[in-house]
């Protein structure tokens, strides 16, 4: 996990006036917006003797939390994974708690997190691979204060669209590492006469 004083530099760069506190803040609102949208952190979490009925939680950590669930795989016969399906093999509680309709072998889950509002670290790869991404989102959030001497909307407006395409880039990223986005258009039959 990496500290949200790594976005500060970047965010000084571009800002002057906004005391530390205020932009680590806005530096923790622009990641947790940026993992919502991108769904580019993700955990997985291998679960097994499944009992019927049982809630489970899908990250018990203090840092992040589950923002969707891409993917539930029976793993119970390797050669034959079977993909579950959300209201007929588990039923969903909330966005990180799950309890499943019968018992299972088991399962795999993917899922996509964000980190915590009340937390000073965010996941590794946002300081690594996006830190002028989050600095952008950051300094929206900033220059978008009203009455604050720094306050100006025409930048905020410049800063959102180099955030919208960095999240939009690492949510193709997370398509090209790994296919799933938990997205799913079904087949529909239609009658022709």
């Amino acid at each position: 996990m990496a500290s949200l004083d790594a976005f500060l530099p970047a965010i000084r760069k571009h800002i002057s006036g906004p005391l530390d506190f205020i932009m680590r803040q806005s530096a923790l609102e622009a990641a947790i917006t940026f993992c919502r949208e991108s769904l580019f952190c993700r955990e997985s979490l291998v679960l097994t003797e499944i009992e019927s009925g049982v809630t489970l939680t899908l990250t018990e950590s203090l840092e992040v939390k589950c923002v969707k669930r891409l993917l539930v795989t029976d793993i119970s016969n390797p050669d034959d994974p079977t993909v579950l399906i959300a209201g007929i093999d588990f039923t969903v509680i909330s966005a990180n708690h799950v309890a499943f309709t019968r018992p299972f072998g088991r399962i795999i889950i993917l899922f996509a997190v964000e980190p915590r509002r009340d937390v000073d670290t965010v996941p590794d790869a946002l300081a690594d691979d996006y830190t002028d991404v989050i600095a952008a989102g950051a300094l929206e959030d900033l220059y978008l204060m009203p009455g604050k001497p720094w306050s100006d909307p025409q930048r905020a407006a410049y800063f959102r669209s180099i955030f919208t395409d960095g999240y939009r880039r690492a949510y193709r990223d997370a398509l090209d590492n790994s296919p799933i986005t938990g997205f799913h258009n079904p087949v529909r039959k239609h009658d022709f006469y």
